[in-house]
């Protein structure tokens, strides 16, 4: 599956609920959607926008940035490599962010500092996918 596609985010959505340590690092999540996207060099680009109420994904859809930056209260920006390091387990997405790997476009990383497991374990979810990045 393509990242970030509309097929990934239905699938997504299923991994992040099926995840018992998800539910329990997020049962304090009421900070609204978070989005991720990826950023590609041609600037054309894919999001994916979670609506996480309380260590539950409500919904995962597949969107473009402009979309996601409207819906989502934290989105979170990549290139390719960055993405396919974060998944692949090389990083962690907050240390991305503070290296500056990873852009977060809307939001406030003070708030996201206390859920440092919840992040984890949507990686962890988004590793249990089979996921194709493209070229």
């Amino acid at each position: 599956m393509q990242i970030f596609s509309t097929e990934w985010a239905s699938a997504y959505h299923d991994a992040i609920n099926a995840n018992p340590q998800y539910a329990t690092t997020s049962k304090n999540w009421d900070h609204g959607a978070l989005a991720m996207a990826i950023i590609f060099k041609d600037d054309t680009n894919r999001a994916v926008v979670l609506d996480l109420v309380k260590g539950e994904c409500l919904e995962a859809k597949s969107t473009k940035l402009d979309e996601a930056l409207s819906e989502a209260n934290y989105v979170i920006e990549g290139d390719v490599d960055t993405w396919q390091t974060v998944l692949n387990g090389d990083i962690q997405p907050l240390m991305a962010i503070m290296r500056g790997k990873f852009k977060l476009s809307k939001g406030s990383i003070g708030k996201l500092m206390p859920f440092t497991k919840s992040a984890i374990e949507l990686v962890n979810s988004a590793q249990t996918l089979q996921t194709d990045f493209p070229e």
